[in-house]
């Protein structure tokens, strides 16, 4: 079984949110504040009620506060969660939990629900399936867990050989004998085994000995006579769990090659010597190992891992290796992953079918599942090859802009700050999406759904030639495809023929001629003037395709006006440009 759909209302910045999960691997990303944490915390409190050493509770300061009207009364926070049921036998071992539908399906649900008394004291109440009041027996709830990591966890620290450690848990759980009972008894004569090693060396013993006479010697002159005390001195415990507690993490210093088979030889690092990032990889391992593991042996049971931002400690190329691995261990994994991040480059490694953006708009959290949102097949599988770092930061933005070349690019941000402060596009935490080409269909669909859950919550303007022939006046095909995209939160602009003709026809031809001939001085002084400023736009564009000189007479207008004031006073932004940049940072 696994986590379906996690319904969420009142709890902390989150009003009322509905998530969908996927079997395997779920990423949550977005901006700061967009609910991420909040989140995880909501998945700890309810994956953790059937444990007696539970970390999260919910407190008053939890209930969530409307930021838009003041109320005198908290609602009640609610959790809702439901479990997919993948094998006929999960429905029996939850029946605590099992929901029957009127077409017949059946899932399995759990229910919390945290309210006020009349003194702001937290009350709950719990229950399984349908109907709100129905029991559920502890030894149910007990096979629900979970393993957290959070942004600042301390690997080094939880690896250290001291009771009830991840590396000693991981050990304990590791069974002997498929047969519990007999599991038991073996791991008890293992042990004895190690004890008996120890001691039965007399140098030692001896050692030992003497150190617990030192300390009988003086216990027995502090002692009443008939109440003499005396202590026994072990270096290891008879327990098999308390023996694997001291088991303690080391990594080798010289290659097996260079020891060439003589281990007597090998030195070790402390863990302390090690990077904090490549001991969160050891921690992080030893989680999936135990959590794999004890899956395995109870597969009865359904668990979960919550990890939180392993960019954190993770420079970009880990963060690659370790994402690939999870991909791979999706579909056999055998319980849920539930990561959270702002990093793009997880996002860009991430199978889009495991990402949930979440988004926080006017106050409001948002969530779109990828995996059921407008993007179809064919866009995903688009998408997963096309998305770098760069591009993926579409998901954390408050809006994009799509461009279909580097001309845009370099010159969009630059026309922006020309606009004003209130249009800045870097200011207004907008996206600038070069598409390198006109595939913009794949990344329209994340806007353009009649259907608004489906899209993100955030506006796009998408920016292209209409390719006009000059002769026909017709715009070209591939235009119209991307006129027709423009629906719901996205809208379409269209540069007369292309960006560089409209640039020209605008009043910037001056400036345009001035560039051009310090870049081609011959080619410049064979362009054609014409009282009609369309065919003198033609003719100098003719020079600049044939010269292939659009990208650099474009970075060179960047720099000028980047630089140069009077320049950047002279210049006129075309209108089409304007409004685009005007509908996603203000949706004018």
């Amino acid at each position: 079984m696994y986590l379906e759909k996690f319904h969420i209302k009142n709890f902390r910045g989150i009003k009322d949110i509905e998530l969908a999960f996927n079997k395997g691997l779920n990423v949550l990303i977005g901006e700061n504040n967009a609910g991420k944490t909040t989140i995880i915390d909501a998945l700890r409190i309810c994956l953790s009620y059937g444990n007696q050493r539970r970390d999260m509770y919910v407190s008053l300061s939890d209930f969530h506060i409307n930021k838009e009207t003041i109320i005198e009364q908290l609602n009640d926070i609610e959790f809702h969660l439901h479990f997919h049921i993948e094998l006929p036998d999960e429905a029996g071992w939850f029946n605590d939990l099992l929901s029957v539908q009127e077409d017949g399906t059946q899932d399995l649900q759990l229910h919390f629900r945290y309210y006020l008394d009349e003194n702001e004291r937290v009350k709950y109440k719990v229950w399984g399936g349908s109907n709100e009041g129905q029991v559920i027996a502890p030894e149910v709830l007990f096979l629900i867990y979970h393993v957290h990591l959070d942004a600042l966890r301390d690997a080094e620290q939880y690896l250290k050989p001291i009771r009830g450690n991840r590396l000693g848990q991981l050990y304990s759980n590791i069974q002997i004998d498929p047969d519990r009972a007999t599991d038991i008894e073996k791991k008890k004569d293992l042990a004895k085994k190690v004890r008996t090693a120890v001691d039965s060396d007399a140098e030692w013993v001896g050692h030992v000995s003497k150190g617990k006479e030192k300390i009988n010697e003086h216990l027995k002159e502090t002692s009443f006579t008939d109440k003499q005390q005396q202590v026994d001195i072990s270096f290891l415990p008879f327990d098999f769990n308390r023996l694997v507690d001291n088991l303690k993490i080391q990594m080798p210093v010289y290659s097996d090659g260079l020891l060439a088979g003589d281990e007597t030889k090998q030195r070790h690092f402390e863990l302390y010597q090690n990077g904090l990032g490549y001991n969160n990889l050891i921690y992080t391992a030893t989680v999936l190992g135990d959590l794999k593991q004890r899956k395995e042996l109870q597969k009865e049971s359904y668990a979960a891992l919550l990890i939180e931002e392993p960019e954190a400690h993770l420079h970009p190329q880990l963060q690659n290796l370790f994402f690939n691995h999870l991909n791979k261990l999706d579909s056999e994994l055998g319980f849920q992953i539930f990561i959270s991040s702002h990093s793009p480059t997880i996002t860009a490694k991430a199978n889009l079918k495991s990402v949930i953006v979440l988004q926080n708009q006017g106050n409001k959290i948002h969530a779109v599942t990828l995996n059921k949102s407008g993007l179809t097949e064919e866009n995903k599988k688009h998408l997963h090859k096309f998305l770098d770092v760069t591009k993926s930061q579409i998901f954390f933005s408050n809006g994009a802009i799509l461009v279909e070349g580097i001309s845009e690019a370099l010159l969009m941000p630059i026309f922006s700050k020309m606009l004003g402060d209130e249009y800045n596009i870097e200011k207004a935490g907008i996206e600038l999406v070069n598409i390198n080409g006109v595939a913009f269909e794949h990344f329209a669909n994340l806007f353009n759904n009649e259907d608004e859950a489906k899209n993100l919550k955030t506006r796009c303007s998408l920016i292209t030639d209409d390719d006009t022939e000059f002769e026909t006046d017709e715009i070209a095909s591939r235009a119209k495809i991307a006129s027709e995209l423009a629906k719901k939160n996205l809208k379409v602009f269209l540069a007369k023929r292309t960006f560089e003709f409209e640039l020209f026809i605008a009043g910037n031809n001056e400036i345009l001629l001035e560039i051009y001939t310090e870049m081609h001085p011959i080619s410049a002084s064979r362009i054609v003037s014409n009282a009609d400023i369309k065919v003198h736009a033609n003719n100098f564009l003719e020079k600049v395709i044939a010269n292939k000189a659009k990208s650099e007479l474009a970075h060179r207008l960047a720099v000028k006006l980047s630089s140069d004031a009077t320049v950047r006073g002279r210049f006129i932004v075309p209108d089409y440009i304007k409004q685009a940049i005007k509908y996603a940072t203000k949706g004018e």
